[in-house]
């Protein structure tokens, strides 16, 4: 990708962007997702913890979805990066700023699909 495009200010995504059929058997990544593979992105969901002894960071579409319990598949993103994440309650909206990174890759023994790498987790102010 072009490093004026990965350089741009962050593109606001939301997972329909990334991820086709959310919520069924049939669940996949878009097209879309590849595209946008290398740019500065910025989505809102909920964080969720793996389960094993690398629990990876992740971002979900629900609160307390757990992608590893889910009777469905579940649409995650692996954060990576942001240490200020751990803070932040799983039910509560979160923003996350970075660089998506779509195909396979494993790091320290776990394999993703899809990351968005170099992170900033951000509470999202609700109104009560």
């Amino acid at each position: 990708m072009p490093r004026d495009v990965a350089d741009a200010a962050p593109l606001p995504i939301g997972f329909a962007d990334l991820f086709d059929h959310l919520g069924t058997d049939e669940l996949r990544y878009s097209a879309t997702a590849d595209k946008l593979s290398g740019r500065a992105v910025t989505i809102e969901g909920y964080l969720s913890h793996a389960h094993g002894p690398n629990a990876a960071m992740m971002l979900v579409d629900q609160p307390g979805l757990c992608p590893d319990c889910s009777p469905v598949p579940a649409a995650v993103i692996t954060i990576t990066g942001s240490p200020a994440f751990l803070s932040v309650a799983e039910d509560k909206p979160v923003k996350v700023v970075g660089r998506l990174d779509y195909g396979f890759r494993i790091d320290a023994g776990v394999a993703t699909f899809m990351r968005i790498d170099q992170a900033t987790v951000i509470p999202v102010e609700t109104r009560s």
